[in-house]
C-alpha cells in the first residue's frame, strides 16, 4: 500500500510539472507573437474642411529610423503639412516631400543610437479636403530600422476607422492550450496506472 501511494504521488508530481511548464511557455507566447503593427487612423472626409490622419505604431522595440510613402486621391485630398509623431513621450522628427501627384514620402531618424520602444504615432498628416468623393490612404515602400541598422519586421495596415485596430491573440487562446496540455498529461498518467 505504501508503494501505491508513492506511485500516485510521483504521477501527480509529474502531471503538476507538465502543467506548470505548459503554463509558463504559453503565458509568454502573446508577448512574443505580437510584432509591431503600423496603421493609419483617418477621420471621415468632409469637403471644405481640414482633417488629420495619424500613422500609428504599436509594440515597437528599439526603433531608430524609418520611411514610408502615403498615397491618396488627389482630387479629394491635399496634404497641407506632416507633423512630428510621438512614441512614449519622445518626439519623432519627420521630414516629408511630394514624390508625385497623390503621393508623399515621410522619413524620420531619431537622434543618437538609444532607440525607442512602445506605442504611439509616427506622424500626423494634415489634409485639406478639396473635393467630393472617397479616398483611402495607402501605405507603401515602408521600412523601419533599429539601432543596429537591422530592418524591423512589422505588420503594415491600411486606412482604419477611428478607434479600430487589429485583434491580437489574447489570453483566452493561451488558457485553452494550457488546459488541453493539462488534460493530455492527466489522461496519459491515468493510462499508465
Amino acid at each position: 500500500m505504501n508503494k501505491n501511494k508513492h506511485v500516485n504521488w510521483k504521477r501527480n508530481f509529474i502531471t503538476g510539472i507538465c502543467f506548470a511548464a505548459a503554463l509558463m511557455v504559453f503565458a509568454v507566447l502573446p508577448a512574443q507573437a505580437q510584432q509591431p503593427a503600423v496603421s493609419i487612423i483617418a477621420p471621415e472626409w468632409v469637403e471644405g474642411t481640414t482633417c488629420y490622419a495619424t500613422v500609428e505604431i504599436n509594440n515597437i522595440s528599439n526603433l531608430d529610423a524609418g520611411q514610408f510613402d502615403l498615397s491618396f486621391n488627389s482630387s479629394v485630398l491635399k496634404v497641407v503639412d506632416v507633423g512630428n509623431g510621438d512614441i512614449q513621450g519622445t518626439e519623432i522628427p519627420v521630414q516629408w516631400n511630394s514624390i508625385e501627384t497623390g503621393m508623399i514620402r515621410v522619413i524620420f531618424n531619431l537622434e543618437g543610437v538609444t532607440g525607442i520602444s512602445g506605442s504611439g504615432q509616427l506622424a500626423k498628416i494634415d489634409f485639406e479636403v478639396v473635393g467630393p468623393g472617397d479616398s483611402t490612404i495607402g501605405i507603401s515602400n515602408e521600412l523601419l530600422v533599429n539601432t543596429q541598422a537591422n530592418k524591423i519586421n512589422a505588420d503594415w495596415g491600411v486606412t482604419a476607422a477611428t478607434g479600430a485596430h487589429k485583434s491580437t491573440p489574447g489570453f483566452g487562446a493561451v488558457f485553452a492550450l494550457v488546459g488541453l496540455v493539462a488534460v493530455f498529461c492527466m489522461v496519459r498518467s491515468s493510462r499508465k496506472s
